[in-house]
């Protein structure tokens, strides 16, 4: 094939940058689902698990040795989602929500780990070091770096005393510990103040442990 055709092109280039070329990312399915080849760049030493589905306008890259492993029935998107591991690792467990909206998670020399379960959306942007426990959540455009969010049921657990940790709102969060039952809105007061979701949900069902 001529080196010279768009298409060619465009695989030199991705396999310059590490990346899959767009035939390699269709050939991930049926086990990964890429709805649009040409838009997602999934970079070769990155790790999908089957069963999950990327959307449009996805980025999941290594650099300088790191690493990037997703599980087993990710929804990636919709919405921009990007995921850059840099001499670090990102790894995603199973059944997580990266989207709606744009998100962004970032391993700079430390490491991101988001338990399964755990939903992420709407403008977020994840910093090492993190670690986003089972069915924890961070919510709207808010930053967040140095968290540790307690591990819980997931949003569709009725009794919001047994959800997972919850970050949301906008703007910074820096180095707060966020447990089981617990949230932090981002943008509402300095400094942050941890409190219970059930706040926000008083007419919710008491479950007993």
């Amino acid at each position: 094939m001529d080196e010279q055709t768009p298409g060619t092109a465009v695989d030199v280039a991705r396999r310059a940058a590490g990346f899959l070329t767009e035939r390699e990312v269709a050939a991930l399915a049926p086990d990964v689902l890429v709805l649009d080849p040409t838009s997602a760049l999934i970079g070769r030493d990155v790790t999908v698990g089957t069963g999950t589905v990327v959307h449009p306008s996805a980025t999941l890259q290594t650099r300088a040795g790191g690493s990037a492993v997703i599980g087993s029935g990710v929804r990636i998107g919709p919405g921009p989602v990007t995921i850059v591991a840099t001499a670090a690792s990102v790894r995603i467990g199973d059944g997580v929500e990266l989207g709606p909206g744009p998100v962004t998670i970032v391993a700079t020399g430390s490491d991101v780990e988001i338990g399964s379960g755990a939903r992420l959306t709407a403008g977020c942007l994840v910093e090492a070091p993190s670690t986003i426990g089972t069915g924890a959540q961070v919510l709207g455009p808010v930053s967040v770096r140095d968290v540790v969010l307690g591990a819980g049921g997931d949003h569709h657990e009725p009794d919001p005393d047994r959800r997972g940790g919850v970050v949301k709102g906008a703007g910074l969060v820096r180095g707060v510990r966020v447990g089981r039952g617990e949230v932090v809105v981002g943008g509402s007061a300095e400094p942050l103040v941890v409190e219970r979701q059930r706040t926000y949900h008083p007419g919710a069902p008491h479950t007993a442990d």
